[in-house]
């Protein structure tokens, strides 16, 4: 989506175009982020001694 204000004639930069850039969002939301991951983690770990649990349980 192309801003009213931007010159036609050059693309706008990433700060222009979003607002944002990458590093920043990084920084300002880190502990969000950080938080996510250790849930996705928990998740993925419980998903994986499940299966070996019930992998053992079921081995005949």
């Amino acid at each position: 989506m192309i801003q009213e204000h931007l010159p036609k004639d050059k693309d706008p930069n990433e700060v222009q175009e979003w607002g944002w850039t990458i590093q920043e969002f990084i920084t300002e939301n880190f502990w969000y982020l950080l938080g996510i991951i250790v849930l996705l983690a928990l998740f993925f770990f419980a998903r994986y001694r499940w299966n070996v649990r019930n992998s053992r349980k079921y081995k005949n």
